[in-house]
């Protein structure tokens, strides 16, 4: 311990000294507190920095910010060293020369400090800095005010710090910033006045929030703004008189981050103001004021919470009152539910109901709901373990698509019950089904301002029992396998239609299917380009065998699509998913699969060809005025994928019509990936028919597409996209104004402060069915400035690039 001295004025060592700055007691230090100088708000230049710290670190980035890393003292004790110090009788104290006190958390230092003993506070002079864990400050002056806790120990003393012309920085979230004063108290609150902040690098003031006055309550975790402006290049540019917000992951009641977009003149064409609510640790609301350019205020609000039964859910509610561009009332409901009940049980609710079929292409939500042509409502029951899963299911929808008839709009199931059943006993697989389902739709409704309405066949509702059971055996080597498996499946309904009241049919019938799935695997080294490889040959062999059923044409198709061309589709052993078509099958599918295998094990080229040989004509269509299908074979399909680089991937499917002498499908896929923000994709698709009146081979659909993001630097990228629309069309046929059906062209350029992004878009959709040509063709053009680490300034081209481009949802970018 150091020696005890006399109370009268003398030159002292600082380590001696400092005990009478102490609220309680000093250690004497032999060492400097700080072994090395930290560079001014603790921003290292890259060439101070590690490997490791420059890792991940763009060349566009001049250096970092390293967050100090201080031992806490305990026990309220407080360190200090000076060159030199003088102390008087009474306790006041002067300290000369790379001043350091250290107390706690936190550090400061100055070139000189005073302090009056009387009045419990210091005074620090010149180059005065305070850093600890989380905040970097550098002033010209600082005062240290202490107020004793006098029915506590001195430990729970209250403090004040405070700092002139101060310049701060918050290392670990990249923000540095300047005040006029800075106070820092010990009960965990700090005020700034005339303040601003910035994530840009120190020098590189090219955007920054300014304030009147910031105050932050770390303990209750928010914060608070007055006269708040966003600046870029010191010009104001957006204004909010009050702002409350949250300064760390705590949910606060408070202002969040507006969000507002320009158009093309730089006019304001919206403006989003969310207020969070945090109603209790399980329940918060947000309430958004929604501007619209040329339409008004859209309230938009959302309700939060999680329970113990019913789990997390969601209520997103917005309301136009007036829309200022055709005067009418708009407004969205989207409600959304899901948890587990129990070990096996969980449930799942959604709602969805817009005003009109124009609410989402117009006022651009940004809730979760679902944006399809189909607007689901569900609910959902489902049990589940290893053998046994239930699942009760009540299902509608909301159209949102005018060009789609009543007649092609999908049946609400209300409700279907399904039961599954499926167990192993060593080699031998045996399931089943059982499922109750009622299947209805509107029969009248207004489309396209003309009422339409079901009558007939069309008008049928029903109810439909399904029961499906199925044996399998499997014999597995590692070479081969083999697996054949019975199964019969029994169909019920009662039909009813509100087109008349006293039809009420019933048809039922059951169908049994045989099936034999089998396949071999050969391997042999193989000798590509001086490597050694491993070539696979993978024939398989599929037979199933169900007989014609008469009748089904009398059975609307409640929930059954004809299941789409594919090679895994061969050996599916069925025409049509759902369960309203019990296709006749007397069928053989034939394949082959080869494969090459590098060292490393992955698949450099995988080659698949395979047919269906059928026995006999299928009979069973999905619609009662289909031809039957007399052919011996169905197409050919082969798929190719290769990989001749770590880069490169190029994919290949064709399905040829061996009767019709055409291709039905023809597509050609090209991906090269070099980097993980570089990426070009070229796709051509091709798709014909036959015409059954005719004879003729039809174009359907030929289109190419070149799209690509390509970045030149870590600063500099291009963005483009072409989608060719390359049919030959007849005379009258409805078609685009320009082959061109899509084009996009662009660039970004971004450094550590900002990016910037410019879009260039032109589109030819095809009209409505009244019309031969398309009635526009619309260009636009778009931007966007996002400020690294707040917010961004435009809106839309992200979204629009990540259509676009195939692969750039996984584009790595710089951001804080």
């Amino acid at each position: 311990m150091p020696t005890r001295m006399p109370l009268t004025p003398s030159r002292l060592p600082a380590r001696y000294a400092c005990r009478l700055l102490l609220i309680t007691c000093c250690t004497a230090s032999t060492s400097p507190l700080v072994q090395a100088e930290t560079p001014l708000l603790n921003w290292y230049p890259r060439a101070l920095l590690s490997d490791a710290e420059l890792a991940g670190l763009p060349s566009f980035c001049s250096g970092r910010y390293l967050p100090n890393q201080l031992q806490p003292l305990s026990d309220g004790r407080l360190e200090a060293e000076s060159e030199q110090a003088f102390v008087d009788r009474n306790g006041n104290a002067e300290f000369t020369g790379s001043v350091s006190m250290r107390r706690e958390d936190y550090v400061l230092k100055s070139d000189s400090a005073r302090w009056d003993a009387s009045l419990r506070q210091a005074e620090f002079d010149s180059d005065v800095s305070f850093f600890n864990d989380e905040v970097t400050v550098h002033s010209d002056h600082a005062r240290f005010q202490e107020q004793p806790n006098a029915t506590q120990s001195a430990t729970s003393s209250r403090s004040e710090l405070v700092l002139e012309s101060a310049n701060y920085a918050l290392p670990a979230r990249h923000m540095r910033g300047t005040a006029t004063s800075m106070t820092t108290r010990s009960e965990g609150t700090i005020e700034l006045n005339e303040a601003t902040v910035t994530w840009c690098e120190p020098g590189q003031d090219d955007w920054r929030i300014a304030a009147s006055h910031i105050y932050l309550d770390q303990q209750q975790g928010i914060g608070s703004a007055w006269n708040t402006r966003l600046e870029v290049m010191d010009i104001p540019v957006f204004y909010i008189p009050y702002y409350r917000f949250p300064i760390d992951d705590r949910r606060t009641t408070g202002f969040l981050d507006p969000s507002f977009s320009l158009g093309g003149n730089a006019g304001l064409e919206e403006l989003k103001l969310p207020f969070y609510l945090n109603l209790a640790s399980n329940l918060d609301a947000t309430i958004a004021p929604h501007y619209f350019n040329q339409r008004g205020w859209l309230w938009e609000s959302q309700l939060r919470h999680k329970t113990r039964w019913l789990g997390d859910g969601e209520l997103n509610y917005a309301y136009l009152n007036q829309d200022a561009t055709d005067e009418r009332e708009r407004w969205l409901i989207n409600y959304q539910q899901s948890g587990t009940l129990g070990p096996h049980w969980q449930h799942r609710w959604v709602y969805n109901h817009v005003s009109d079929n124009d609410y989402l292409a117009d006022l651009n939500s940004s809730t979760a709901i679902d944006r399809t042509t189909h607007l689901p409502r569900l609910g959902q029951l489902r049990y589940q373990n290893d053998t046994w899963r239930f699942e009760l299911l009540a299902e509608g929808f909301q159209t949102i698509d005018d060009t789609i008839d009543l007649t092609d709009r999908p049946y609400k199931r209300l409700p279907q019950a399904t039961l599954d059943y499926q167990q192993r006993y060593d080699r031998w697989r045996v399931s089943s089904r059982l499922q109750g389902s009622r299947f209805e739709r509107e029969d009248s409704a207004t489309i396209n301002g003309s009422e339409q309405t079901l009558t007939g066949f069309a008008s049928l509702d029903g109810r439909r029992l399904v029961s499906d059971n199925a044996i399998a055996w499997r014999f597995e080597q590692p070479y081969s396998y083999i697996q054949p498996e019975a199964s019969y499946r029994y169909r019920y309904y009662r039909l009813s239609s509100p087109d008349s009241f006293d039809y009420n049919t019933v048809v039922n019938y059951g169908v049994p299917r045989y099936s034999l799935d089998s396949g071999l695997f050969f391997e042999r080294p193989l000798h590509w380009f001086d490597t050694i490889q491993t070539q696979t040959l993978e024939p398989r062999l599929f037979w199933v065998k169900s007989p014609y059923q008469s009748g089904q044409d009398t059975i609307p198709a409640f929930d059954t699509k004809v299941t789409s061309v594919s090679y895994d589709s061969l050996f599916q052993g069925d025409r049509f998913i759902g369960a309203d078509r019990l296709a006749d099958l007397e069928q053989v599918s034939l394949g082959i699969t080869s494969r090459i295998i590098d060292q490393r094990g992955g698949e450099w080229l995988r080659f698949s060809l395979g047919r269906v040989y059928f026995g006999d004509r299928r009979q069973v269509q999905l619609d009662s005025d289909e031809v039957n299908d007399s052919h011996a074979t169905s197409s050919t399909l082969a798929e190719v994928e290769w990989r001749p680089g770590r880069h490169w991937r190029l994919n290949q499917t064709l399905e040829w019509d061996v009767y019709g002498d055409y291709a039905r499908q023809r597509r050609l896929g090209v991906d090269y990936v070099p980097l993980s923000n570089r990426m070009l994709n070229l796709s051509v698709n091709k798709v014909q028919s036959e015409n059954s009146d005719s004879g003729t081979i039809e174009t359907d659909l030929y289109q190419a597409d070149i799209n690509a993001f390509w970045a030149l630097s870590d600063r500099w990228a291009l963005t483009g996209r072409v989608l060719k629309d390359m049919k030959n069309y007849p005379e009258g046929e409805r078609r685009p104004t320009s082959s061109v059906l899509e084009s996009l062209a662009g660039f970004e350029y971004q450094n550590c402060c900002w990016r910037l992004q410019v879009l260039y878009k032109e589109s030819s959709p095809t009209a409505d069915d009244s019309a031969s040509y398309s009635t526009e063709k619309s260009q636009s053009l778009m931007f966007s400035i996002q400020l690294k680490g707040l917010s961004t300034l435009g809106g839309g081209t992200d979204a629009t690039v990540r259509n676009s481009i195939k692969g750039y949802s996984r584009r790595q970018y710089h951001d804080y």
